[in-house]
């Protein structure tokens, strides 16, 4: 018989990232810019068996709602992941991030690697980009049209 108890205590607000693929939980923090100095508490189980996926990762932030350029980039590290909204220590909304996800266009994770592109320059632009295809991944720029090979978009997550 395994012992269900829970390896982090329930949190009063915020936000739960969970079905993360194994080892991704420390991408997903880096892409939602949280660092050392961040003040809320972080939670993160990285391996935690799973049923369903043999291994998983779970990732935890009080005080703290997603926009949607940060669901999108999550949605590109972990397509899977499920994401708990959670208010007064109760579940108010539970969502499989990728029905969140209306559109294939997202930015503010990746730098464009053309560097003859606007983005990369002081022009009043922020990157964007399209997901062309998952698996192996290939994104387009939407301002030079440079595509990004999947090694080249892990290298920046």
């Amino acid at each position: 018989m395994t012992d269900k108890k829970m390896l982090v205590s329930k949190i009063d607000n915020g936000t739960v990232i969970d079905k993360i693929g194994a080892g991704m939980s420390l991408t997903i923090l880096r892409v939602l810019n949280i660092r050392e100095d961040y003040s809320d508490t972080v939670a993160v189980a990285i391996m935690v068996s799973s049923e369903s996926m043999g291994k998983k990762d779970i990732v935890k932030l009080t005080h703290r709602d997603l926009s949607e350029d940060e669901l999108k980039a999550i949605w590109l590290i972990a397509p899977d992941a499920v994401v708990s909204v959670i208010d007064n220590y109760k579940v108010s909304e539970k969502f499989k991030i990728a029905g969140k996800i209306t559109s294939n266009q997202f930015s503010g994770v990746l730098k464009c690697e053309n560097p003859s592109c606007a983005t990369n320059f002081n022009e009043p632009v922020k990157p964007r980009y399209t997901l062309m295809r998952r698996d192996p991944m290939l994104v387009r720029c939407l301002y030079c049209d440079r595509v990004m090979l999947e090694e080249n978009i892990k290298e920046q997550l």
